[in-house]
């Protein structure tokens, strides 16, 4: 965990919605607005904008916002300067608030005003069944409300001494059972979901070791290739693996060199990829306790 940094809004959480200019952050749910629209943040950049809010005014160091975002880990300032960047194009118009003090560190200058939330009992009941899918380590069949009022089924094969997490995109998970009673059979817990805008709200917030993905999904053709463009562009390099009957060589090429780890239109070839991820060969029996 990263270090206790306490300003201004150092305590309790619950029910608090922070507001400067355009921008609103729930504290509590760790979700930004911007203009009425939700925007997800990647992992490291909603590490920062808390301490930056946190201290909304004051200059906070570089080596308060590392440690913030990448305790115990050692990196280079040029990450850091990447997770600004990916804020300050999330925050919109309001980006220009987020300034750098050369050669120190940064400081969030705008005025932030705390504000206490109203949450309908609908809104409370979604939000706490996503608490509740997230800290639970054994889900099966588990249906939440989605982030639009639309009821999202997720489930999970994970069991006790669970090897990894699998965060599985498709809109039609009926016709994966197969694939997820294997991985299931070799400890790799799967965690499906039918949008991409429920994924990329998931992936901050949860430890997946990887990403499948269909490609086409609604009237999104290319929701699986846009997915992994979102993630990589969020600093998230967590393996991805796209799951599709119709491939092509043009379309594996469109993968990898947006960053993901291969393309597989069939069970053995999604095996071969994906298994070696969590350190296992096709093949192998799931590990005994």
């Amino acid at each position: 965990m990263g270090p206790t940094i306490r300003g201004r809004w150092g305590g309790p959480m619950s029910g608090v919605i922070l507001r400067f200019g355009q921008v609103e952050f729930d504290r509590a749910r760790e979700r930004l607005s911007v203009a009425g629209k939700p925007v997800p943040l990647d992992r490291f950049s909603l590490a920062i904008f808390r301490v930056l809010l946190a201290h909304a005014g004051e200059e906070v160091s570089k080596d308060a916002l590392l440690e913030a975002g990448w305790s115990g880990r050692v990196v280079q300032e040029n990450s850091l300067a990447k997770a600004v960047g990916r804020l300050r194009s999330a925050l919109g118009d309001d980006g220009i608030a987020l300034e750098t003090v050369h050669g120190r560190g940064y400081r969030l200058a705008a005025e932030v005003v705390e504000t206490k939330a109203v949450v309908p009992p609908a809104s409370r009941r979604r939000y706490l069944a996503v608490l509740a899918m997230l800290a639970a380590p054994v889900i099966a069949g588990a249906t939440i409300m989605g982030l639009r009022g639309t009821e999202r089924h997720v489930v999970s094969s994970e069991s006790p001494g669970a090897v990894g997490r699998v965060l599985w995109v498709d809109d039609h998970p009926e016709n994966n059972e197969t694939e997820k009673r294997f991985l299931g059979e070799r400890k790799i817990a799967v965690y499906q979901v039918g949008t991409t805008a429920d994924a990329v709200t998931l992936l901050p917030m949860y430890e997946y070791g990887a990403v499948i993905s269909d490609m086409g999904r609604g009237q999104q053709p290319l929701a699986g290739l846009q997915l992994l463009q979102a993630m990589r562009e969020r600093g998230d390099e967590r393996p991805f693996v796209l799951y599709t009957v119709h491939t092509s060589p043009e379309l594996r090429r469109q993968i990898a060199e947006a960053g993901g780890q291969g393309v597989a239109e069939n069970e053995d070839e999604l095996y071969r990829t994906i298994l070696p991820v969590f350190g296992l060969r096709p093949g192998k029996s799931a590990p005994r306790d």
